[in-house]
């Protein structure tokens, strides 16, 4: 990831903050601190507005229970991964954070090699969670705009490109999912939408990869094997023939 993932730590605990903040860890796994809060409604709000992809929340006494943060985190910005820590010994609070949503449990004293597996998976989390957010974007944003007079077929698109996440569509599989033989639905798809399905379908994923490449958080070749291209160089002539730009131009901007 070329991008950094913004952390929020819950915790009033300064020295254990600071002692946290210096790890190397964060750089190599692409993560940085952003700041710490022990207030759960400011912790909630910077979640909520995106300040946060990630939550680190550790159990004091002084604190409400990492349960209870990570559950109020989770219902208000489900796309925040969120990691409890405390006690080694405190294996009823790691089953109930684990209850509510937390990806991992880190015991203190942290570790630097306890937190980079514990990074690991929360990396892994939030490009599945991040990617999906931004397909599901590009796909309402997309069909909209095609503004097709057929509003029962436009939704019946719109399902069809969700279901379709983690494949490449072929015109074959796309006419099997609407029930129809190839022939038939190329007609039905051009006569509704303007456009073959092929060329439908290959604009469709070069807007994902606009959308993925100007968030950031990726880099030009990630995006190319996340969209399932032989290459990056196909993908980067795919990509400039339809947009008029590299796709490392439009990770620049």
């Amino acid at each position: 990831m070329s991008g950094k993932y913004r952390v929020l730590i819950f915790d009033n605990n300064l020295s254990s903050y600071d002692k946290l903040r210096k790890m190397s860890v964060w750089q190599e796994k692409g993560f940085e601190i952003t700041g710490k809060t022990a207030n759960i409604s400011e912790a909630l709000d910077r979640c909520k507005s995106s300040q946060a992809e990630l939550l680190i929340a550790f159990s004091r006494s002084s604190l409400p229970s990492t349960e209870a943060v990570i559950s109020a985190v989770s219902e208000v910005s489900p796309s925040t991964v969120c990691i409890a820590a405390g006690s080694v010994n405190d294996s009823e609070n790691m089953r109930r954070s684990f209850i509510v949503g937390a990806i991992d449990y880190i015991s203190e004293p942290v570790s630097e090699l306890r937190l980079s597996e514990a990074l690991d998976i929360a990396t892994d989390r939030l490009t599945k969670s991040l990617s999906t957010g931004d397909y599901r974007l590009t796909v309402d944003e997309f069909v909209h705009k095609l503004d097709i007079s057929d509003t029962r077929f436009a939704q019946r698109l719109t399902s069809f490109l969700l279901e379709s996440k983690d494949i490449i569509a072929t015109t074959e599989y796309a006419a099997d999912w609407f029930g129809f033989n190839k022939d038939y639905f190329g007609r039905l798809f051009k006569s509704k939408v303007g456009m073959t399905f092929g060329i439908f379908y290959k604009n469709f994923r070069i807007r994902y990869a606009s959308r993925l490449l100007s968030s950031g958080r990726y880099r030009v070749y990630e995006v190319s094997e996340l969209l399932g291209f032989s290459s990056v160089d196909y993908f980067s002539n795919v990509f400039k023939k339809i947009t008029g730009k590299t796709p490392s131009q439009v990770k620049s901007l």
